[in-house]
């Protein structure tokens, strides 16, 4: 896994355990999950966990049947299934696959009795402190609701960004710069979605790392 949502952990915990339970909800029995398929060891030594989430939900749907030379619209209620992976690094952060995973914070936090917050990254402190990085995009907005905001991208944004982004704030940035002797390739949104697209042979454990060495300084 090398991308995802972030999630920070207020709480302390050295395992997470697999569940699987039944619930009422409305007249409905629904079935929650949390599988731990892999706990392993990051580079630096500490232990990790890598697993999955499902949880089922009540949705309306409209469905329009023809009967009798009439056309009838109902709304019906079925079952849906959502389903979320996951990677963390017991009692400090987890990332889910996607931000429609993020019901996997609350899974985790109530296993693990603590509560995972959907992280926020200070973008500007983070390019800030990387003076040697190349931006290839970035995404900006000015500091009131009416100001300018969009999009850049090139292949070194340093001299072409200008005065635009100097009064405004970045809400997603991509880098390409070097971590541990590695060649990155990475972009990352103030609403804490990192993805890392280089190096290719960086695996779970890399992301891990990565996320706790680079991003985790900047968070608001």
């Amino acid at each position: 896994m090398k991308a995802g949502v972030l999630g920070v952990v207020d709480g302390t915990f050295k395992v997470v355990d697999s569940f699987a339970e039944t619930v009422t909800e409305d007249g409905h029995e629904l079935e929650r999950c949390l599988t731990i398929d892999r706990v392993f060891s990051l580079p630096s030594g500490e232990m990790a966990f890598e697993g999955r989430a499902a949880a089922d939900a009540i949705a309306n749907e409209t469905a329009t049947t023809i009967e009798n030379g009439e056309i009838h619209v109902d709304e019906r209620e079925r079952t849906v299934t959502r389903y979320a992976e996951f990677v963390g690094i017991p009692g400090e952060f987890v990332v889910v696959d996607s931000g429609d995973g993020a019901f996997a914070f609350d899974f985790i936090g109530r296993e693990t009795n603590s509560s995972i917050e959907r992280a926020t990254i200070d973008l500007d402190e983070f390019v800030a402190a990387r003076e040697g990085a190349t931006p290839w995009k970035a995404g900006f907005y000015g500091p009131a609701e009416t100001d300018v905001n969009g999009i850049f991208h090139g292949e070194d944004l340093r001299d072409e960004m200008g005065d635009v982004l100097e009064n405004s704030s970045l809400n997603q940035i991509g880098l390409s710069d070097e971590h541990d002797g590695d060649d990155v390739k990475m972009t990352a949104t103030r609403s804490g979605y990192v993805e890392l697209y280089r190096p290719s042979s960086f695996d779970s454990a890399d992301f891990l790392e990565y996320i706790r060495e680079e991003i985790l300084p900047s968070l608001e």
